[in-house]
């Protein structure tokens, strides 16, 4: 097969490619970062929310007789941030990144996917459940990302083509350790949350639990892009925490919050 995937330089996505590598596939790479070309592997440097160089690219492939047999949407960005205080250029990149980058991505390149072939959008285990105080932003990138799937599995399944939605847990990549340091930068930055920061901060480093391997989510990735009947979304290493939360009333869950961050914030300045 031939399999093209976005974010393939480092993280989620060099390991997708790895493991297509592996079993005899051939990878097209797609990342705004400059990467190795290998046996069966080309790296291609775009930026996927640019359309004048999506289109430059889909020229050079369609010259190249290039058909796909999957698309993999592995690239994403993550940051915490206030959202009545947080920078306008972080927020617009991140959505831009997270959700328009996979849009066009498939409204560009459609024409090179083969009639029976799949996309595979990863998303994370947040776009169906609640969201947390700092991690707004992110969770309505995911939430977007995810609703926008199931449109465009409702679209293309009536010319006999795939969308699965892959919604992993925390990852051992960089983005993972940086959203710590994400969280860092906004207890030093925020003035409304100064305290409540600090102890969120506290409050994901002991609840985050540990990340899985990146091979573990590689592996469901392939699965999901190579079995005959596939799902229409996969779930892995999901945070039992978020799922209890989730379960509960909304206002029951915003009670919840106030009382771990104030409460926590009360008796330290006791």
């Amino acid at each position: 097969m031939r399999i093209l995937i976005t974010g393939s330089a480092s993280g989620i996505g060099k390991e997708i490619a790895r493991i297509f590598l592996k079993n005899g596939h051939t990878v097209y790479g797609i990342d705004i970062k400059e990467d190795t070309p290998q046996q069966g592997y080309t790296p291609i440097r775009a930026d996927i929310t640019c359309r004048a160089e999506l289109d430059a690219l889909r020229e050079q492939l369609v010259q190249q007789a290039c058909v796909f047999d999957v698309l993999v949407h592995a690239a994403g960005v993550h940051t915490m941030l206030s959202l009545v205080e947080g920078d306008a250029d972080r927020m617009e990149r991140l959505m831009r990144v997270n959700v328009l980058g996979a849009m066009l991505v498939n409204r560009t390149l459609h024409p090179l996917l083969a009639m029976n072939g799949r996309i595979l959008i990863i998303t994370s285990e947040v776009a169906t459940l609640a969201p947390l105080p700092f991690n707004g932003l992110y969770s309505v990138s995911k939430h977007a990302l995810d609703a926008y799937a199931q449109a465009l599995r409702q679209e293309v399944q009536l010319i006999g083509q795939r969308v699965i939605t892959v919604r992993p847990g925390a990852v051992e990549t960089p983005l993972c350790h940086a959203s710590l340091e994400a969280t860092e930068r906004l207890a030093a930055e925020t003035v409304l949350y100064r305290t409540q920061a600090a102890h969120f901060l506290t409050l994901t480093k002991r609840f985050m639990g540990r990340p899985m391997p990146p091979e573990c989510l590689a592996s469901v990735v392939f699965r999901a892009a190579t079995c005959r009947h596939p799902r229409h979304a996969y779930h892995k290493h999901r945070n039992l925490g978020l799922v209890l939360l989730g379960i509960l009333p909304a206002r029951l869950q915003c009670t919840v919050i106030r009382l771990l961050l104030n409460r926590r914030s009360r008796k330290k300045e006791a």
